[in-house]
């Protein structure tokens, strides 16, 4: 799941950022919690993140990431939980799509910044959730649950514009119908990463 929003959201072929990374933070640690709740590991709850199971996920990052949610005793809610993974939910996906050869990091080419350009080793690789997506979508096709939370988190972080160029307003909104209808905790997560990427937008952060 994280590993395709990382490719919706930056350039298949230069790997150029194509979101502000606040957004694209928020984005991918939903993406995380995502995968995590599709393992059924955890569930959301109105505004809590609870773990359910804390069976080792069979992926290190994955299994990283129930880590720390089942270590918090208290709980912690779910826009807690995506402002601290969003510090290096960046950084940790990109190091996965690396470990398995997807990309290459490059140095930044801009001042005052040391961040690596995380470039794809298979441009058709990295086009593949974009092309998935647009097709399926402009066609009026069914997604899968895999799909549905994908293209909601697109809308979560304004991507789905990109997906979506030039296509006419009733792919939009069955866009939003299908996201609408995804099972509750996959929809309360993406409700409550709009709302934090909203946030992030309006303050600057």
């Amino acid at each position: 799941m994280a590993d395709d929003l990382f490719r919706l959201a930056h350039h298949d072929r230069t790997g150029r950022p194509l979101l502000h990374a606040s957004v694209a933070g928020l984005g991918l640690a939903a993406a995380l919690l995502a995968e995590l709740v599709v393992a059924e590991a955890i569930v959301i709850e109105s505004d809590q993140v609870c773990v359910v199971s804390r069976t080792p996920p069979p992926d290190v990052l994955a299994y990283t990431v129930l880590g720390q949610l089942a270590g918090e005793v208290a709980g912690h809610t779910v826009r807690t939980w995506l402002a601290f993974l969003s510090q290096t939910s960046r950084e940790r996906v990109a190091l996965r799509l690396l470990r398995s050869g997807h990309v290459r990091p490059e140095a930044g080419r801009r001042l005052l910044t040391r961040s690596p350009v995380y470039v794809p080793t298979d441009s058709h690789v990295a086009v593949w959730p974009w092309a998935r997506l647009s097709t399926r979508l402009r066609q009026g096709k069914p997604l899968d649950r895999f799909d549905t939370v994908l293209a909601g988190l697109a809308v979560a972080t304004d991507l789905h514009r990109r997906v979506l160029d030039g296509a006419p307003g009733h792919v939009v909104a069955g866009l939003r119908q299908m996201v609408a209808v995804a099972p509750p905790s996959l929809r309360l997560l993406l409700s409550h990463t709009e709302a934090a990427v909203g946030d992030a937008v309006l303050t600057g952060h």
